[in-house]
């Protein structure tokens, strides 16, 4: 008697071909329907170089810096589908031969003196260049630079763009704005142009690679610290960089479960406030004569308790309104209308939020 050799695959029975599993260097791995051959690698742990891709954004895979080979031939990871039976080397010669021939490419479209960028010292570009295996090259364009500043808040120089589109797709997928029109995707614009709908987040800002758009305040630093934005009752984390002392500029945490990386205008530029040579740091107490002079804590909170006790006993509770903020824990603002509504007597409440 003979015996046909049946074929036994190593996740089954024989004979047996599971489905939805692929080779992933050298590993039979399960994939998830739908899945990318760059999200299953990053679920794997599987470090591939990105430039246009971002977890956040739709893909439109046009940067080609994350090849791979895949059954021989390379492809970009980022919009190609795992099958099944698919061989996928994430690290061969090819892929990585592949990858960087096209970060080289790459580097010669840009332009621009790394000594005076502000991105250079996160400029995602020259991280990708060291990543591929490339020297860190150090670009010293002779020329002045051509520079647009937009509304005090960012600054333009196409001249440092890659074309990687993160800007547009930023403003639009996440921002839900749409503002922002850029000469590779618009042909009916020259440069990098904001519509009158644009909010001024500077999002695009933050997510540039390069140096093409950058924040005005960003620079050099000391320090960082991490904090929380004071403007509203969210709570996105933030990162202050400090020099001499004093905030230099604000950072957005990607990793914050609020806010996911993004500042909404007042976040991200909002900040000027804290050195202000015309911030109050005492309570001023206006007299007879109509002049502001400074007093204690413990004088102006007197005056406050007097004013409204003349108040109610004059005109009754319902002549007095308190004004919640938007910038204080629940807890502070529950115990301030407990206040307003068992001390004062009055129902007259709102919040900042809105106003």
């Amino acid at each position: 008697m003979t015996f046909m050799n049946i074929p036994r695959s190593p996740n089954g029975p024989p004979g047996v071909k599971e489905k939805h599993t692929l080779t992933l260097n050298g590993k039979r791995v399960k994939y998830m329907p739908g899945e990318t051959l760059l999200q299953l690698a990053k679920r794997h742990h599987v470090s591939i170089p990105t430039l246009c891709y971002d977890s956040r954004l739709t893909v439109p895979g046009h940067c080609k810096v994350c090849l791979i080979q895949v059954d021989g031939k390379i492809k970009a990871s980022c919009i190609t589908k795992a099958e099944d039976g698919m061989v996928v080397e994430t690290h061969s010669e090819k892929s990585l031969s592949a990858r960087k021939k096209r970060v080289m490419g790459i580097l010669k479209t840009h332009k621009g003196n790394c000594a005076s960028c502000a991105q250079y010292d996160t400029c995602g570009l020259l991280a990708l260049a060291e990543e591929v295996g490339l020297e860190k090259p150090v670009f010293t364009d002779t020329e002045a630079p051509r520079e647009t500043i937009v509304e005090n808040k960012v600054k333009i120089n196409l001249d440092k763009c890659i074309s990687c589109g993160k800007c547009v797709r930023v403003c639009a997928d996440i921002r839900r704005v749409g503002a922002l029109r850029h000469p590779y995707l618009s042909p009916d614009v020259e440069t990098i142009t904001f519509l009158r709908n644009c909010e001024m987040c500077g999002q695009c800002a933050a997510i540039c690679p390069t140096g093409a758009i950058v924040e005005i305040y960003k620079g050099s630093f000391e320090h960082r610290v991490r904090s929380v934005c004071p403007y509203c009752a969210t709570g996105c984390s933030i990162y202050l960089d400090v020099k001499d002392n004093k905030i230099a500029f604000v950072a957005t945490d990607d990793l914050d479960p609020v806010g996911s990386g993004n500042l909404c205008v007042k976040g991200r530029f909002g900040f000027t406030f804290v050195n202000s040579p015309n911030r109050l740091t005492k309570p001023l107490i206006r007299n007879t004569d109509g002049v502001f002079k400074e007093a204690s804590w413990h004088e102006a909170l007197n005056e406050v308790y007097n004013r409204l006790k003349d108040i109610k006993e004059k005109y009754g509770p319902q002549f007095i309104g308190g004004i919640g903020s938007a910038r204080g824990t629940n807890e502070d603002n529950y115990m301030f209308q407990r206040m307003m509504r068992g001390g004062v007597g009055t129902n007259n409440l709102d919040n900042c939020a809105r106003l």
